[in-house]
Formats: C-alpha cells, structure tokens, sequence
C-alpha cells in the first residue's frame, strides 16, 4: 500500500463528514494522468515551435525556408468561402480534434494506483491494482469449494472467474460473490466496485 499525508481540512468534523472528506483526499492525491495525450499534444507543440522558429531566422536571414508553402495555403484560404464543402470539412476536422483533446484531459486516465477510503482527511491510502486483485483472489479462494480464482479490476466492478472440483456447484457463485465483497467492503476502495463471479465447473466426461 501507499500511503500520502498532507495538511487538509477536516480535524474534528463528524465522522461522516471525515469520511467524505478522506475520499476526497484520496481521489485527489492518487488522481491518475493521461500521459500519452499530454504527450503527443507536447510533441506537437514542440514541432510547431520549432518550425516556427525556423521560418523565422531563415526571413530575417534574407533566405526564407518555406518548409510550409504559406503561398499556396493563403491562396486557398483567400479562394475558398466558408459555406464551401472543403471549409466545411477542415473546420469540422478541427473541432472534432479540438473536442478529443478535450475529452482526453477531462477524463481520468487509467493509474496504477486504487485509492482507499480513509477517515481521516490528513491520511490518504492506496492500494495497487496488483493488490487489490491479489485481495479479492484471496477471499474467492478461501470460500469452500473453490480450488482457484483469478479476477479482473475494472473501474466499475471486480470480475472473478472461480474454479471448482464439484460438479454441481450449487450456490457457490454467491458465495464467492459474497466473500469478494466483504473484503472489498474492508478495503473500500474509490469508486466503489461491484463484483460478477462466475463458477467454472470441471466438464462431465462422455
């Protein structure tokens, strides 16, 4: 696990209240970022800077290097109207690539780390994705009956898939459920999770 300290509100606030308020805390310290869009926007930046700084020495060096041919793009621009299909098309390519970038910084990226519920503001928690699939692969493997486990996190529900030497496995998929989220409940990861178990049962020999 993870743990992060910092000075934060909520020193003798109900407990409830520092409850939301360590969820908070946690969120915001364990936030994830999109790395790779930040990336290729940087990159593109960059590119743009330099081309930029190139075409800027080279005129008031008296020899311009036209890596763009600005001639034929004013050309165009100054000979095409608005309502023409081509404008039309470039504007709404750029829109559309403006609103992915958009998109892309808005919504959380995908981090390594799960943060924990804690109550106490001051004190933030996380366990790794590692972990916590390890976690909820342990409490399938405990319920009776079950002979192995393995579990996908997603970022909504906890996927597990639990093996069994039983042939009729009666109610252990709600068993296995049902362990799950007990130690979920006892971990409280952010967002909450719902768990969907399967039971693979050995196949009848014909």
């Amino acid at each position: 696990m993870t743990t992060g300290a910092g000075r934060l509100p909520g020193v003798g606030a109900p407990a409830g209240d520092r409850s939301r308020a360590g969820g908070r805390a946690a969120r915001r310290a364990f936030h994830s970022r999109r790395i790779l869009p930040a990336l290729i926007a940087a990159l593109l930046l960059t590119a743009a800077g330099v081309l930029l700084a190139i075409e800027a020495i080279s005129a008031l060096a008296g020899g311009p290097a036209r890596l763009v041919p600005y001639d034929r793009v004013t050309s165009w621009a100054t000979g095409t109207a608005w309502k023409d299909a081509a404008a039309l098309a470039a504007s709404g390519v750029a829109a559309l690539l403006g609103l992915l970038s958009l998109l892309a910084g808005l919504r959380p990226g995908r981090g390594r780390l799960v943060p924990l519920r804690g109550g106490d503001p001051r004190l933030t928690v996380a366990i790794t994705r590692r972990g916590l699939r390890s976690a909820a692969a342990a409490a399938a493997a405990e319920t009776a009956g079950v002979t192995g486990a393995k579990v996908k996190v997603r970022r909504r529900k906890v996927k597990v898939t639990a093996e069994t030497a039983m042939r009729d496995p009666g109610d252990l998929r709600q068993r296995v459920e049902e362990a799950v989220r007990r130690r979920l409940d006892e971990l409280d990861p952010l967002p909450r999770r719902g768990v969907a178990a399967r039971v693979r049962a050995p196949k009848e020999s014909s």
